[in-house]
Order: C-alpha cells, then sequence, then structure tokens
C-alpha cells in the first residue's frame, strides 16, 4: 500500500511538470497519455473546469508526495531534484542568454551600432509610444474579455497568436519611439529579450528539467553571461579606443565634418574609452545631441540636450549594467534552487520556508536601501532614485518568482511556523496589514481595481458572446474575480487604508523633506557664511550641524556633504575672493581646497562624537525614565536584547561598530542611551565612521569642482556611489549582527530578566490597540460614514503625491555648491516645478485628513474601551444563578 501511494505520488508529481512518461524505482514505465477519449468528448469550458480541479489534485499530491518522501533514496532519482541537466540543456540555456543579450549590446549600446540606432529612433517624434501603448492595452484587454487564451485549433493559431504578437509587437515599438524623452526605456525592454528566451526554452525545450537543477544551471550561466560581458567591456574602454572613426579622424586631419567638431579637445588619439573628458564630448557628439560649436553650458538648460546626454551615458555604461542584472539575478536563482532542496533534505515546508526568507529579505533591504539612498542624496546626483528603482524592479521580480516557484497557498500557510514571522507579528497585532498596505500603497491601487474590471468585463462577454466559455460563477464577476473580492471582504479595510498613509508619509518625507529641503538649507547656509572667515565658518556649521543632528528624521550623511562644500569653498575664498570665476577647466586645484577638505572632515568627525553624546547622555538617558518611551523601542525584545548584549562588548568589533555606524543617527544613539550604555564604549566604537565621513565631505567637496572639469564631475560620481555602498553595507552588517545574535543566544536572551514596568505597559497598550482595531473596523455597529470618506480620501491624496513624485519631473536640480540665486527666479520658491506644487498640496492634504481620521480613531478606541470594561464588570457583578430545585 506504501509503494502504491508513492508511485500515485510521484506520476501526479510528474503531471504538473508536463512529462507525458516516467519510470518508477522497480524499473515499472508509465505513459500518460495527451488526453483520454472522454475529454476529447467533453466541451472546452468543462474540459478546461476539470483541468483545474486536476491540476488542484495533483499540487496537493506532489506536495504529500514532497513531505511523504523525505528520504532521498525512498523515491529513486526520479524527483531528486539535484539531478543535473545535460550538457545540451546547458547548451541551449547558455545560447538563449548569449543570443538575448547580444542583441541588446549589438543595437543599444555605443559598443555596437547604438550610435546610428539611437539617431534613427531620437528623429521620430516620441508621442506615438504613447499611442501605441494604449492601443496595445485596449487589445490585451478584448484577448482577456474573450477568453482568447482557451481558443483552440484555427482561431488560436490564425487570431490569438497574431492577435498577442501584435500587441507585444506595440509594446516594444513604443519602448522604442520613446528613445528622444525616455532614453532609457529601450534599455528595460531589451533587458526582457533574454527573460524571453529563458522562459520559451523552458517551456518547449526543458519542461522535464527538476526546477532545481535548472535554476541551478541558470545561476551558473548567468555568471558566465556577467564574466563575458564585463571582459568585452574593458576590452572596449581600455584596448579599443573610440577614436577610430571617421568623423573623429577628419577633425584630427583639420577637416570638420558638417556637425562639426567637439571644440577645445585635445585630439591625442590614445586615450582610453573612460566616461570624463573628450570621451564624454565625443560621445554626445555622435549621438547628436549637438555639435559643441556653441558653449555648452548655454544648452543645459534645455530638457531636449539634458535627455540625449544621460541617453549618451546610459547607452555608453549599458554593458557595465548588463553584469550587474546578471549577478544580482544569478544570486536569486541560487537561493532559489536552495528552496528545491526540500525534496532531497525535509519537508515542502522547508521550500516554503526559504521563499518567504528571501521574499522578506528583499522588502527589508528595499527600505534600508531607500534610508541609505536618501543619506547620499545631498550630492545631487540622482544616485538615490536610481537605485531606488533597480531595486524596487528586483522586488517585483523577485515577488513574481517566489509566487510562481512555490504557490502563494504554500506560502501562507508556512509563514505562521516560521520564527521570523512570529518575530514581526509580535511587533503588532495587525502587522500583516501593514504587508497588505505596502502591497496596496505600491502597486494595488491600481492592480486591483483593473483586475476587478478585467473580470467584469470578461463574465460580461461569456453572458453574451457565444465564441467564450460559459460562465463559470454566478454574478458580475468571474470565479478568480468572485475569489479575489471575498477575500478582499475579509480584509480589516479601516487599519489596512490607515497604514498605507504611513508607508505614503514615510516615502514622501525622506522624499522631499530629506532630498529637497535639506539640501537648499544647506546650499543657503553656504552661500551666506562665503564671507566669513574660516573658523567662523566652522563654528557656525558645527553650531547648525549639530541642530540638524538633533533632527530624528535627518540622516548624518547630508550634513557631512554640506560641510565639504561650505568650509573648503570658505579656505579657498581666503585665498582668493575670485577663485570661482578665475579657476579654469583644467587648472591645478587649489592647495586650500584640500585644507579645507581635511578641515571639513575633522569637523564633521568631531559633530558625530558630539551628538552621540548629547543625543545619548540628555536624549536617550532622560527619556529612558520614561516607560512608555523603554516600550516604543521594544526593550523586552530578543532583538533589542542582542542589540545590548553586542554594545556592551567593550573595544572596537565588528558587529559593534556596525550597528553604531550603520543605524540611522538620532535613533541609534538615543537607543544606546535608554539601555544605560557606556559612552565611552559609544564613541570608541563609532570612531570607524571616519572613513564615511571623509568620503561625504569629499563628495560635497568635489561639487565645488565639477563644473570646472570633467575629471572632477566624474570623480564626484565615484566618490558618492562609494559613500552609498558603505552606508548600505554597514546598514545590512548591522541588520545581519542582530538578527545572528538573537537567534544563536536565544536562550540567555530570553531568560534575561525583563522590564516589568514595560510588560505592565505593553498589556494596556494591547488592549488599548485590540479596543481601536476592534471599534474602526467597518464592520463594527456605529461606525460613522464621514471616518471612511476622510480615511480614503486622505490614503488616494498621499499615494498620488508618491506617484507623481515618481513619474513626473517635481524639483530642479539641485545641489549643496548650487546658489540659491541659480534658481528660477532667484528664490528657493523656485525649486518647486508646477507639479512640485501639486505633490506639496496632495501631501499636506492628507497629512491634516490623516490627522483627523486617527484623532476620531484614538477617541473611539477609548470609548470602546470603556464601554467593553463596564461590560465586564457588570457581568462579574452579577449575581450567581439561583441553585436547581
Amino acid at each position: 500500500r506504501l509503494e502504491s501511494l508513492e508511485n500515485s505520488a510521484l506520476f501526479g508529481a510528474l503531471a504538473l511538470h508536463g512529462c507525458p512518461c516516467m519510470q518508477l524505482a522497480d524499473g515499472t514505465q508509465i505513459v500518460r497519455s495527451p488526453r483520454s477519449d472522454t475529454a476529447m468528448q467533453q466541451p472546452a469550458h468543462l474540459r478546461h473546469t476539470q483541468r483545474t480541479a486536476q491540476t488542484a489534485s495533483e499540487t496537493g499530491a506532489a506536495e504529500e508526495a514532497s513531505e511523504t518522501l523525505s528520504d532521498p533514496g525512498a523515491s529513486g532519482e526520479l524527483l531528486a531534484s539535484s539531478r543535473p541537466m545535460g550538457l545540451g540543456g546547458h547548451a541551449l540555456l547558455l545560447l538563449a542568454l548569449l543570443s538575448g543579450s547580444a542583441v541588446g549590446l549589438l543595437f543599444f549600446s555605443l559598443l555596437g551600432y547604438g550610435v546610428e540606432v539611437y539617431r534613427a529612433l531620437a528623429s521620430v517624434d516620441w508621442w506615438l509610444a504613447p499611442s501605441l501603448v494604449v492601443g496595445a492595452l485596449l487589445l490585451l484587454v478584448a484577448l482577456y474579455a474573450l477568453d482568447a487564451r482557451y481558443w483552440k485549433g484555427a482561431g488560436r493559431i490564425a487570431a490569438y497568436f497574431p492577435l498577442l504578437a501584435a500587441a507585444a509587437g506595440s509594446l516594444g515599438a513604443a519602448c522604442l519611439l520613446g528613445t528622444k524623452q525616455y532614453p532609457y526605456a529601450p534599455l528595460l525592454c531589451v533587458f526582457l529579450v533574454p527573460t524571453l528566451g529563458v522562459w520559451l526554452l523552458r517551456r518547449a525545450a526543458l519542461p522535464a528539467v527538476p526546477p532545481r537543477a535548472f535554476f541551478v544551471a541558470l545561476s551558473a550561466q548567468l555568471l558566465l553571461l556577467a564574466v563575458a560581458v564585463s571582459l568585452a567591456f574593458a576590452a572596449w574602454v581600455f584596448w579599443s579606443p573610440a577614436w577610430g572613426v571617421e568623423e573623429w579622424e577628419a577633425c584630427e586631419a583639420g577637416t570638420a565634418p558638417e556637425t562639426g567638431c567637439p571644440a577645445g579637445v585635445d585630439f591625442g588619439g590614445s586615450q582610453t574609452n573612460m566616461w570624463f573628458g573628450e570621451v564624454r564630448q565625443f560621445w554626445r557628439y555622435r549621438i547628436g545631441c549637438d555639435n559643441y560649436t556653441a558653449d555648452t553650458s548655454e544648452l543645459e538648460d534645455d530638457e531636449a540636450v539634458v535627455s540625449c546626454h544621460t541617453g549618451a551615458f546610459l547607452w555608453w555604461s549599458f554593458p557595465m549594467w548588463v553584469p550587474c542584472a546578471a549577478l544580482l539575478f544569478a544570486l536569486l536563482f541560487y537561493y532559489l534552487a536552495k528552496t528545491m532542496e526540500a525534496r532531497d533534505r525535509g519537508s515542502s515546508k522547508t521550500r516554503a520556508q526559504w521563499a518567504i526568507r528571501l521574499f522578506l529579505s528583499s522588502i527589508i533591504f528595499f527600505m534600508a536601501v531607500t534610508w541609505c539612498a536618501a543619506s547620499v542624496a545631498g550630492a545631487g546626483l540622482g544616485v538615490a532614485r536610481t537605485v531606488e528603482f533597480a531595486m524596487l524592479l528586483f522586488i517585483v521580480v523577485t515577488t513574481a518568482v517566489v509566487g510562481n516557484t512555490v504557490g502563494w497557498g504554500r506560502v501562507g500557510k508556512t509563514a505562521q511556523s516560521l520564527p521570523i514571522y512570529r518575530k514581526l507579528a509580535s511587533y503588532s497585532e495587525g502587522f500583516w496589514d501593514y504587508v497588505k498596505a505596502f502591497a496596496l500603497w505600491g502597486l494595488g491601487w491600481l492592480a486591483i481595481p483593473t483586475f476587478l474590471a478585467l473580470s467584469a468585463a470578461n463574465q460580461a462577454a461569456r453572458k453574451a458572446l457565444p465564441f467564450t466559455l460559459p460562465p463559470d460563477a454566478p454574478g458580475l464577476l468571474t470565479a478568480h474575480g468572485a475569489q479575489l473580492w471575498a477575500r478582499l471582504r475579509t480584509w480589516h479595510w479601516a487599519s489596512v487604508i490607515s497604514k498605507t498613509t504611513f508607508w505614503s508619509l514615510a516615502y514622501l518625507i525622506l522624499q522631499v523633506i530629506v532630498m529637497q529641503l535639506v539640501v537648499v538649507f544647506f546650499a543657503f547656509l553656504n552661500e551666506a557664511l562665503s564671507d566669513f572667515h574660516t573658523g567662523v565658518v566652522c563654528a557656525i556649521f558645527a553650531g547648525v550641524g549639530l541642530l540638524m543632528f538633533m533632527i530624528p528624521i535627518i540622516p548624518g550623511v547630508p550634513v557631512y556633504i554640506a560641510c565639504g562644500a561650505v568650509i573648503p569653498a570658505s579656505t579657498m575664498s581666503q585665498a582668493n575672493p575670485h577663485w570661482s570665476d578665475n579657476m579654469q577647466p583644467g587648472d591645478e586645484v587649489p592647495k586650500e581646497f584640500w585644507v579645507g577638505l581635511v578641515y571639513a572632515t575633522l569637523v564633521g568627525f568631531a559633530l558625530k562624537l558630539t551628538a552621540v553624546a548629547l543625543e545619548q547622555e540628555l536624549i536617550g538617558r532622560q527619556f529612558g525614565n520614561y516607560v512608555a518611551v523603554r516600550s516604543f523601542i521594544r526593550i523586552n525584545s530578543l532583538e533589542m536584547r542582542a542589540t545590548r548584549r553586542i554594545l556592551r562588548r567593550p573595544g572596537i568589533n565588528t558587529a559593534k561598530c556596525a550597528i553604531l555606524v550603520g543605524g540611522p543617527d538620532w535613533p541609534t544613539s538615543v537607543t544606546t542611551g535608554i539601555l544605560k550604555l557606556n559612552l565611552l564604549q559609544m564613541l570608541l566604537g563609532t570612531t570607524p565612521i571616519l572613513p564615511l565621513i571623509a568620503a561625504s565631505t569629499a563628495a560635497g567637496g568635489m561639487q565645488l569642482l565639477k563644473t570646472k572639469g570633467d575629471l572632477y564631475d566624474s570623480i564626484t560620481v565615484i566618490v558618492t556611489f562609494l559613500s552609498f555602498l558603505a552606508q548600505t553595507a554597514s546598514t545590512l552588517l548591522a541588520m545581519y549582527f542582530i538578527e545572528r545574535t538573537s537567534t544563536q543566544y536565544a536562550a540567555e536572551l530570553a531568560a534575561e530578566p525583563p522590564d516589568e514596568e514595560v510588560l505592565a505597559h505593553d498589556e494596556r497598550q494591547a488592549a488599548f490597540s485590540k479596543a481601536q482595531r476592534d471599534g474602526t473596523n467597518w464592520s463594527s455597529a456605529g461606525v460613522p460614514l464621514w471616518p471612511k470618506v476622510t480615511i480614503i480620501t486622505s490614503a488616494l491624496m498621499l499615494a498620488g503625491a508618491c506617484y507623481l513624485s515618481v513619474v513626473a519631473t517635481c524639483f530642479e536640480p539641485f545641489s549643496v555648491s548650487q546658489r540659491i540665486s541659480d534658481l528660477p527666479g532667484g528664490t528657493v520658491f523656485g525649486l518647486v516645478r508646477p507639479m512640485g506644487w501639486v505633490v506639496i498640496g496632495l501631501f499636506v492634504g492628507g497629512w491634516v485628513l490623516r490627522y483627523i481620521y486617527r484623532r476620531w480613531a484614538v477617541a473611539r478606541a477609548r470609548s470602546w474601551l470603556r464601554a467593553s470594561t463596564v461590560d465586564a464588570s457588570i457581568s462579574d457583578a452579577s449575581p450567581p444563578p439561583p441553585p436547581p430545585p
């Protein structure tokens, strides 16, 4: 009976992968018929319904087999996910990756024919792109509503596939035609080419390969792709400089081409192809940005020219981004391959646990990168926004791959058994409401209504048209739409929508207050202190910088960057008041600049140590006497106990320094005070921040010189990026060491005596939170209409502000080294473009509405708590029932 059960489960699992035959451990071969005679005689919609039920049944059989056959040898080698692919499969996979990448490198990078392609695409009016996008989306909606994916025979070949190809072609053409306005659009679309090739290969040629073996092979091939493209890019940059083209040779010979020659360029002919100086001028000239016969500074205000200059850099550096993406996804598929090890050692629950860890880690990583990106935004280089988009794309891909690899049903059932789930869920009764709110804030506002509308259109077509499937559910929605709607109705919408406003405010505060207002303030300070002596400038900046450190939401890196811009400008002004006008591109940097940079580093270091002392002793240690403050930092949690254990170690060690350097400035120092830690030890553990401060001040200082030479502009980019990497690495190390310590010493940490006052406060707070959650639930009696309208309007306004800040240009590019007079109109209000005022208005209006709703929610919770307390006292005071006769 056990052998029979085993064979049945294995057959179900192989059926899932589309394998037509299988061989059992005893040598018996089973051939699966493609379709039985009975199934051939059934209508299409009934076959579809039965296939859906059969798939669900087989999925359960496969999971049962994976859980039952925990011994690798029990199931033979049929389900052994460690079985490698054959040599032919590896060759096909490598060919798919290389061919797809070669298309991008050949036609969409300056390494190949990118110059000709860019000129041709930029000459087309970009307004055709949105028209193609709208047309493609309408076509896809029509195909979905008409059940085209279920068409069979001639209709599928003659109509469905051509229309689907037309929609895909329209979207691809839109990417290409948008080059002039969005030069990065073709590059993003090109990244989909190898992805599509691998997907088609998996479906057509390698369907029987076990998932783990496929992921291992794909990870290895991506590493090979990264190495190959990196070597090609290095050869192009260092060994094959781009000086052998006809236009450049004509300039060297003195015969100017029709478009003109770059002005002021030293035609040496032996330079490398690095992106600065003459190389940057040359490639901009080659793709048609301008002919350099006019002063370049006069053209920088033209958005078309700026977009073209951005395109020149992106298309030149595209061979550099391909290896980066390949390495990132090689790591992703490597960890997904580890999730498949559950078939060899353990149950399918282990596989889902790996997937959940990967998914949650990507979200936490995105939040950490967002904070670090906001920290380095003071340089005004656009690094922050680029990294945020890259990490958001990584999260989208990770979410899709995890869901389709493991299945969200299995993920949801397994999540509650994970220690990380119990740990995070203990932070708040509505923890999953924060997760739902994050998804809703990201794409849900658009995705959920869109899907429901498509489901309604599909159901209407099924009821009206004879060539579609019959309706599979009563009502206005299809079965899938009805299931989603039923699931959505179980949500605590008051809590979820309220928490979307939290995510919106967090994003807008970092993007608007930190990335814009702080930069403008320090630019104003730089301009105001330009005429003062350097000593006075250092003293004033130290006082102002210390006040900035006292603001919880402001990280320290913008202060360091401003310090690197303000103090070197003062030292150079003391030696030569007109240094900015007298210094020409190519001139030697005054020694006063380097002296000022050293002063700035020392001032920034002193500021950090002083801020640590003040925040720890005057704020943290004093506020630590309040029970609510200790409860807020969760002083009884394992993570906080692990943090205290790490920070109590004497001297300098990696874990301690990672927390003190990588943690947010104000919260970290205040927390050390609440934990009553030794100040001298905290100052000693903070000293390794000096290299980060030096890199940040250098990034600010190079802002003063980037207009004086292309070399300094390139150095500015490099130094700022290194500063960003250092900050991100420190933050991730801090998270890693806290998690490792809380796991490794869990028993010892749990045995530490708790803070009894905090325990009592947490119980009262938990009761209040439950009363607020129950009292504000829309299904509760007595909830009026106006709070619902208020919080929904607030959420929509704040989410709209977030979306507009991403898709529209809301603020003028600005850095701490510029002057307020350089802004349009010569005032600080010139920083905000018209769309920026819309974002600010939505932000303020949404915050006010949220405040009104929060006040009502608190009052509602108090009344609900009083009512429940009265009911409990009445129940306790009621007389016992009379004894039975």
